[in-house]
């Protein structure tokens, strides 16, 4: 589940969830509530932990690892963190008309 991989980015980090909510512009009560499975985790906060802790969004949405060598590992990453900043840019765009 997504709420228990947060937990191990936070934990692999060494960050308390003070520290964890300060760098993804979260409070504390807030990162509790979604590791425990009591709030929903939206589109900017997983892209917020993808470009603050090198985690590629498609395995933490999906679980499922890429095989991508290292020398095109940052690329891709860089290339999947555009197009879902575009998606959620694309969203927020669409509620505003709609």
């Amino acid at each position: 589940m997504i709420k228990d991989k947060i937990l191990k980015i936070r934990l692999n980090n060494r960050l308390g969830q003070v520290e964890f909510g300060k760098v993804l512009g979260m409070t504390q009560d807030t990162i509790g509530r979604i590791e425990r499975g009591q709030q929903e985790v939206d589109l900017k906060m997983l892209i917020g932990l993808s470009e603050h802790f090198d985690v590629n969004l498609h395995e933490l949405i999906t679980g499922e690892v890429l095989n991508i060598p290292n020398d095109g590992r940052n690329a891709e990453l860089e290339t999947e963190n555009r197009l879902m900043r575009e998606l959620l840019n694309l969203n927020v765009a669409e509620k505003k008309i709609g």
